[in-house]
């Protein structure tokens, strides 16, 4: 059983209405199909032989201006996963301050790709200073 993180709405400058998973601080959206309110995404094929990936970005509303690190891991079987532009990637960092895509205190942090090479239960861990945050998607097979 995968203990997903249940979607609900959201809506900013930056994005407009959407559903992300998680709560503030740092929220997950996630530009792949998928019932998201029900935490479910599907796997989008990639260039990269055998790897498929969900593209993830982190939100924050404008109460929160801190950095934070993610790190993604599997939830279950052990399989390969990774984070950023390219597979495997490690982790992702946000600075404090100012993010490259901003509205009206929004920030949008494109983490690049969530990389795996199957189906399963993934969790991303967000940490910062004085906070640890889990949320967790369960990926379909395209």
């Amino acid at each position: 059983m995968c203990p997903v993180s249940r979607g609900h709405s959201v809506s900013n400058p930056l994005d407009g209405r959407l559903v992300v998973l998680g709560q503030p601080r740092v929220e997950v959206r996630i530009d792949n199909r998928g019932n998201l309110r029900q935490g479910i995404a599907v796997l989008g094929t990639t260039d990269y032989r055998g790897w498929l990936a969900l593209k993830s970005h982190f939100v924050t509303p404008p109460s929160f201006r801190g950095g934070f690190t993610v790190r993604v891991l599997s939830l279950g079987e052990s399989v390969k996963v990774g984070l950023g532009g390219t597979p495997p990637g490690a982790s992702f960092t946000a600075p404090a301050g100012p993010a490259p895509n901003e509205a009206a205190g929004w920030r949008d942090f494109p983490g690049g790709w969530t990389w795996t090479r199957s189906a399963g239960c993934y969790e991303w861990e967000i940490s910062g200073h004085g906070f640890q945050e889990s949320v967790v998607v369960r990926a379909e097979r395209p």
